[in-house]
């Protein structure tokens, strides 16, 4: 509530956010003319996060110090995924109408844990609990992509290589083709490899260590996800799964 607020506390916030943004390290007079502070709070500010090690010199300059990246680690360790995911999925959509999911590796599959319906539910849409197979869904391919690239043969073992559809990669070559675009791209795709007449695109999720913890996929009917519209819905995926590492920790 306002009437409970400390302005020089609430200064500090905004200066930590601020310097949080920048490349480089900024002065306090600097900092003071891009807040709109005085000069004098500004030090004050400046020196007592130096002296509790959330700022550090360099230069003539100020930038943020190791005390917070302790903290940030610990903020991350008990944020809880599906529950970060959660407001994100709605949000994306609310903002494509189709229906979204988070999944995670488990043991060889992709674990769908959240997911958020539309209005027009696919009959091929899946529930939280199913676990599907990574070399035919979108999910599944950005896992193994930015995870089990190297050693694809061994993780991706035989009895896995069914074919769902007659578009389902079955070849260790092809599959490996595949997930170096994913790579290159930012994203995967599901071009009705799953099911006929369903396509899906994800993209991966950052936990705070910078590896991908997840894969956070948009599904929809062939008819409305037309390859032309794959951009447009990757551009969306990626959007969501960068805010959702950002609230896991990650820095990228």
């Amino acid at each position: 509530m306002p009437e409970y607020s400390i302005p020089n506390l609430r200064n500090a916030c905004r200066l930590l956010r601020h310097l949080g943004e920048q490349e480089g390290a900024m002065s306090v007079t600097e900092l003071a003319e891009e807040l709109k502070l005085p000069r004098t709070s500004a030090l004050r500010i400046v020196k007592t996060l130096e002296a509790e090690g959330f700022l550090q010199g360099k230069g003539s300059g100020y930038q943020l110090g190791g005390a917070l990246a302790a903290l940030g680690m610990k903020a991350a360790s008990h944020v809880d995924l599906r529950a970060a995911a959660r407001p994100l999925l709605e949000a994306l959509t609310a903002a494509t109408e189709e229906t979204c999911h988070l999944a995670v590796w488990d043991d060889g599959r992709a674990l769908i844990v959240e997911v958020s319906e539309c209005l027009h539910p696919l009959s091929a849409a899946s529930r939280p609990g199913t676990r599907a197979y990574v070399h035919a869904s979108a999910t599944g391919k950005t896992l193994l992509a930015n995870n089990f690239l190297d050693r694809l043969g061994t993780v991706w073992g035989k009895a896995d290589r069914i074919s769902l559809t007659p578009k389902t990669i079955t070849s260790v070559e092809v599959l490996k083709r595949e997930l170096v675009k994913v790579l290159r791209t930012g994203y995967a795709v599901d071009d009705e490899e799953y099911h006929v007449g369903v396509r899906c695109v994800a993209a991966p999720v950052f936990d705070s260590e910078g590896r991908v913890c997840a894969g956070l996929g948009l599904t929809a009917s062939s008819g409305r996800f037309t390859k032309r519209r794959t951009s447009e819905f990757a551009a969306k995926v990626q959007k969501a799964a960068a805010d959702l590492s950002r609230l896991l920790g990650w820095q990228g």
